[in-house]
């Protein structure tokens, strides 16, 4: 029974010597323990609720809801649309194979097939991503009546058609218009570099933006943010979703 106190004793005096190496790069972001195995590769053991991001970093795993995405080809095209990185997703309509989508793509947005007979309007994915977009970009302080009018004016800036827009609004009116207030950032080109596609054959324009807000009780001061309104010509890809943040 002594030996096994004076080995535990030990252990203990040990583990509270350690030192934690520093992680090149973001060095875990504050949000983890930076790790180095026996051959010497460093790693983030990032804390709960974190995830394992680029550049040895730890970020927050968010979850982004109804993003759709649309094709409109000049012409009718067989389509590939792949994820470049890891998406966790929770749920995908046409189902998404490993190596991604592919479809034929018609100019009216209709998308079949390339062997059957089943077509779709849209692309469906739900899931979490490794990102850490935030509001570091401005936004807009919404009170929860006033949503529908700030959508149908903001939406066509974003670059969507009212097909689309339609759409947006039909989700997500529900849940903005039932908080007292929302501050309302739409990430445009920070989304498309944190979450972005391969496709094949490219497309010559492409409007995406990921909706983020956070409920609020009261109205708050935020810097105004600069939307750019995207061209649409030729081949279009157009993908809308968002996100609730708390912080």
């Amino acid at each position: 029974m002594n030996n096994l106190h004076i080995l535990i004793v030990l252990f203990l005096i040990s583990g509270c010597d350690y030192v934690f190496p520093e992680c090149p790069g973001e060095n875990c972001s504050g949000h983890g323990e930076c790790y180095e195995t026996k051959s010497g590769d460093k790693y983030c053991n990032c804390d709960q609720g974190y995830t394992r991001g680029d550049n040895y970093s730890c970020v927050d795993s968010q979850q982004s809801f109804k993003p759709v995405i649309y094709l409109y080809p000049t012409e009718t095209t067989d389509v590939h649309v792949k994820f470049a990185r890891d998406v966790d997703f929770t749920y995908t309509y046409p189902q998404y194979p490993n190596d991604g989508w592919v479809v034929t793509a018609h100019p009216d947005g209709t998308l079949c097939e390339v062997s059957g007979d089943r077509c779709w309007y849209s692309l469906f994915w739900e899931g979490f991503t490794h990102d850490s977009i935030d509001y570091s970009s401005g936004g807009f302080c919404v009170a929860g009546e006033d949503t529908l009018t700030f959508l149908e004016e903001m939406l066509p800036r974003l670059g969507l058609d009212w097909k689309e827009a339609n759409e947006f609004i039909i989700y997500w009116l529900p849940k903005l218009a039932s908080n007292p207030y929302n501050i309302i950032s739409f990430a445009q080109k920070s989304w498309i570099d944190a979450v972005p596609l391969i496709v094949d054959p490219f497309p010559d324009s492409q409007v995406r933006f990921l909706m983020i807000y956070r409920p609020v009780s009261a109205p708050e001061t935020v810097v105004p943010q600069t939307i750019v309104t995207p061209v649409r010509t030729g081949f279009t890809l157009v993908e809308w979703g968002g996100r609730q943040q708390d912080k």
